[in-house]
């Protein structure tokens, strides 16, 4: 006799349209914005069957966010293994998280809510621990290029939160300007900007990719 996985499909699902649903309503709205009622209601579940998998709300947003960070740093621990050179490293990570970006806005949403939310504010997650892992990754790649020479001068803290700053501008720029694509062509041009700056004569400035479409 065929066993009758009915039951369990239609729970899956019911967890699945839970996170579908809890995903558009945090990055549209945010975390602290959403409701529990508005999270069923766009699910089309009953409220005993959100709190048979999830907590609360925070769970919810745990549960949404971690997968995307542990796939994003993943992809920043390859880079480590694949690229020897400074100037390797950070193209590879600029092209990643520009395509984590635009694969994932949604995602992205959440993980700004979570950098950016006050101390106070938002979920009660340990914000510390997400915010430093790309840093101090970021801050061991400024680091080793400073010992071989590839980078000509600095701390690699201070490298490390200018990368960085400069990487999110990008990213958070989809937010207002819609019509921005960041592709793999802009990510390079990021580090090199990066590496040369904006006045270094022998650089070819003009011939930056803009990401913005009516810039």
């Amino acid at each position: 006799m065929t066993p009758d996985y009915s039951e369990d499909r239609e729970i899956n699902e019911a967890e699945t349209r839970l996170l579908k649903s809890a995903l558009t309503l945090f990055s549209e709205k945010g975390y602290e914005g959403t409701s529990i009622r508005e999270i069923i209601e766009g699910a089309g579940v009953t409220r005993p069957v959100l709190y048979y998998y999830f907590t609360n709300k925070e769970d919810l947003f745990r549960r949404l966010l971690e997968p995307a960070l542990a796939e994003y740093t993943k992809t920043l621990l390859r880079v480590r293994e694949n690229y020897s050179e400074a100037v390797g490293r950070l193209k590879a990570i600029a092209r990643a998280t520009f395509s984590f970006a635009e694969a994932n806005p949604q995602a992205v949403r959440l993980i700004l809510q979570l950098y950016f939310s006050p101390p106070k504010g938002g979920p009660k997650l340990d914000k510390s621990i997400y915010r430093l892992r790309r840093f101090r990754l970021l801050e061991e790649i400024m680091q080793e290029g400073l010992d071989r020479a590839e980078l000509a001068g600095g701390d690699a803290q201070s490298l490390a939160l200018t990368l960085i700053g400069m990487m999110d501008t990008f990213v958070t720029s989809k937010s207002y300007l819609p019509d921005t694509h960041l592709s793999a062509e802009v990510a390079e041009d990021l580090i090199d900007l990066f590496f040369y700056g904006a006045c270094y004569k022998e650089y070819p400035v003009s011939n930056l990719v803009s990401p913005f479409k009516y810039v």
